[in-house]
């Protein structure tokens, strides 16, 4: 543990419990405020039980996971492949929208959605639904428009078990949700398309403002390379808290985010409780010691914890080649 004594530091900043929401002497003290690189992500994330039943559950892998999401900027991580693990590389340069042709290095914002998936970047929009209309891959027709983008299905409408809706600056994608076991109808994979705009325009309610936990998280992440949020349905309790693996009790929200910048990359983890009371700078300070020696931080240099309200944060500097959350490095 004498490692991270060295180069471990704690500056703890109370600052209240509303403060994060408009105060910018919070976003001057943490790092990364807002979606850098990644832009407006959080404007085009519905609400978990938009399409699916909420009594359903599950659909992250854990019945407590109300919202789990990734969003990634391909171009940064193209841009800065000669400094990642390989395997990182290739994780992260995946091409998740094949249909389209769009290659990945020319994405500025990948955004994974419960349903679907949003790419923003350098394309061209007639070059985009000529490959969807391209019988030599997957082939799909040309089902109308909605405010502003064609839409593309593979067969009938209510059946397609996925559509494309494409503009000149964005590519939404949206899956059929069948909702079995559920009270819940089934939803074309149009109509999740249509919602996902319907998002951004705001026209439909935004998560971000619609959930407090995720609300604060969104203000406290952000990177211009990388970044995923979990937030669950009901905060840890003491009999569920795993502080090793930084599932602290009172945990409502979590996110990590790095930005990468040449050989270095700067990385936070930001924790978000039910109350400031449930924020222990202690808790977090024993699961960066837990992790210092083959975990998350065991490369990791700079490290430094603040707390806001009920927000804890911590930031580090690392290696590119070796940075946590982005992926597995190697000796």
């Amino acid at each position: 543990m004498e490692q991270t004594r060295r180069r471990f530091l704690t500056a703890s900043a109370t600052l209240g419990t509303g403060a994060l929401a408009g105060c910018s002497t919070v976003t001057d003290a943490i790092p990364f405020i807002g979606g850098g690189g990644l832009g407006d992500y959080e404007q085009w994330v519905y609400e978990p039980d938009r399409f699916a039943s909420s009594g359903g559950g599950g659909d992250f892998g854990d019945e407590n996971v109300a919202l789990s999401l990734f969003a990634i900027n391909q171009q940064s991580i193209y841009e800065n492949r000669k400094e990642l693990y390989p395997s990182t590389y290739n994780s992260l340069s995946t091409n998740f929208a094949s249909n389209t042709g769009i290659l990945p290095r020319n994405v500025s914002l990948l955004l994974s959605l419960p349903e679907g998936l949003v790419l923003s970047g350098s394309f061209e929009r007639s070059e985009v639904t000529a490959e969807l209309e391209d019988g030599s891959n997957t082939e799909y027709e040309s089902d109308g428009s909605y405010d502003g983008f064609d839409l593309y299905v593979r067969s009938e409408r209510e059946e397609s078990p996925d559509a494309f809706g494409v503009s000149g600056n964005a590519v939404v994608q949206g899956q059929r949700v069948d909702n079995f076991g559920s009270d819940s109808d089934s939803v074309p994979a149009t109509d999740v398309v249509e919602g996902i705009i319907d998002t951004k325009r705001g026209s439909a309610n935004r998560y971000v403002n619609a959930n407090d936990a995720f609300g604060t998280l969104v203000s406290s992440l952000g990177g211009s390379s990388f970044l995923s949020a979990t937030v669950r349905t009901e905060p840890i309790s003491a009999g569920e808290a795993n502080e090793d693996s930084g599932e602290f009790e009172g945990l409502v929200a979590s996110g990590q985010a790095s930005s990468i910048n040449g050989g270095t990359t700067d990385s936070q983890s930001v924790f978000v409780f039910d109350s400031q009371s449930d924020a222990d700078t202690g808790s977090v300070n024993d699961y960066i010691e837990y992790n210092d020696n083959s975990g998350q931080f065991a490369r990791a240099r700079n490290v430094k914890v603040s707390q806001s309200g009920r927000t804890i944060t911590v930031s580090v500097t690392s290696d590119t080649y070796t940075t946590p959350n982005l992926g597995t490095g190697g000796e």
